[in-house]
Parts: C-alpha cells; sequence; structure tokens
C-alpha cells in the first residue's frame, strides 16, 4: 500500500523566500566588513579566514600524526631492536622490519643487543593510525609534525632508515620532538587485601588437592558396585 502523504504546515517566515534570502546575504556582509577590518592589521597572518602559506604557518598541535622517525636515546643510539611489533600491529601492512646483530665494534650505536638492519615504511599505504607507535615497547617509532610529504615519485615515498633518522634529527633541530610519555603511577593494593589474596593463592594448592583426593575416594566406592554387576 503506498504510504499516505502527510501535508507539512510551513510558518509565514518559511513560505516567504525573501527574508531567509536576506538572513543569509546579512551574514555573508557581516564576514565581509570583518575580513575588510582584519586586512589592515600589521603581520602576515591578516585575515582570519586565509593563511598565507608558506610565509604563515598554523601551528601544529604535539599530539599531531605526521612523518615517521625512528628515536635515539640521550646518549645517541638507536632504540629499536628490530622485533617487528611495529609491522605486525599496521593495518596497512605497509611496515617491513629486518632484524640483525650488530656489527663487531658498533656496538655502542645500538642501544640493545639486537637492532635493525633495514627499516622501510611505504608512506603512500600508510593511514597514519599511530598504531605502530603505541605498539614498539622501546618507543623507538614516533609520528612526528612533518606534514610536507609530497613527492614526485614514487620512490621517494618509499621512507628508508637513514631517512627515517634523518627526520628525527630534523626535528630534534626544529624542536618539535614530542614530550615523553609520563608513566602512570600505579597504586599499590591495601594491606588486607593483598594479605588475603596471599592466603588464598596458599589455600588454593590445598583446595584442589582435597577434590582430587575426593573424586578418589568416589572412584574407589562405586568399583565394588561395578564388580558384582
Amino acid at each position: 500500500m503506498p504510504k499516505p502523504v502527510v501535508k507539512k504546515e510551513y510558518p509565514l517566515t518559511v513560505r516567504v523566500y525573501l527574508i531567509e534570502i536576506i538572513k543569509g546575504l546579512g551574514l555573508t556582509w557581516k564576514h565581509f566588513v570583518k575580513n575588510i577590518r582584519y586586512s589592515f592589521r600589521k603581520g602576515p597572518h591578516t585575515v582570519p579566514t586565509t593563511w598565507q602559506y608558506p610565509e604563515d604557518r598554523r601551528p601544529i598541535s604535539p599530539n599531531f600524526r605526521g612523518a615517521h622517525m625512528l628515536m635515539l636515546n640521550d646518549r645517541g643510539q638507536e632504540l629499536c631492536v628490530g622485533c617487528g611489533m611495529c609491522a605486525r600491529t599496521c593495518p596497512a601492512k605497509c611496515i617491513t622490519v629486518k632484524r640483525g646483530k650488530p656489527a663487531e665494534g658498533e656496538e655502542d650505536r645500538y642501544a640493545g643487543k639486537t637492532c635493525c638492519e633495514d627499516f622501510t615504511i611505504d608512506m603512500l599505504r600508510c593511514i597514519f593510525c599511530g598504531f605502530c607507535e603505541e605498539a614498539c615497547p622501546k618507543g623507538a617509532i614516533v609520528l612526528g609534525q612533518g606534514h610536507e610529504l609530497a613527492e614526485y615519485t614514487m620512490e621517494a615515498c618509499i621512507y628508508d632508515k637513514a631517512r627515517l633518522l634523518a627526520n628525527y634529527e630534523a626535528a630534534r633541530a626544529a624542536g618539535t620532538l614530542k614530550p615523553k610519555p609520563k608513566k602512570v603511577p600505579v597504586d599499590a593494593p591495601p594491606p588486607k587485601a593483598a594479605a588475603a589474596k596471599k592466603s588464598a593463592a596458599k589455600a588454593a594448592p590445598a583446595a584442589r588437592k582435597a577434590a582430587k583426593d575426593a573424586n578418589g575416594a568416589g572412584k574407589e566406592a562405586k568399583s565394588p558396585e561395578g564388580d558384582k554387576k
């Protein structure tokens, strides 16, 4: 069956389109006058709705997820140990990590016993989700504030280890490194709760042994009846 047509009643202000047109023109005129007034202000950023890029750049949030970088510790050692957690966590499968051991005489270059011989990120496939940064147990990979990622060739969009380390050096020189995350303090359990938990853990093996003995006794009690049958 066709649905019944519901007749809508519109007020007079809606039916007279001229009133709504005047409201829209008033809003446009308001912004026009505001932009003209701000255009006489000194500085590269004059109109509030226009940024004169690249001379005038907007401030970027520290939490912005941009170009990747491989981090170094305070001693200048590479933090990446080549575990591949970032590659396994990446939903776009754009990270390739090859694990290896430091060469003789180069142990001081790395913070761990192992290192990454090759680290590659395909920026054309990356979705900048930040899962690699969260999955890394060493905090070795970080998404920085670099957002000018346009290239002329596809090969230039493949970031290797050298380029990722160069991104870190550039961010450190520019002072745009993310602050290290603060450790969340974990409160110790109350003494009573800790003692109760400890006593329950000690009583658990005894309870399991008693239940096992009870089951064995029940089986022995049933066995004579089965022999009679």
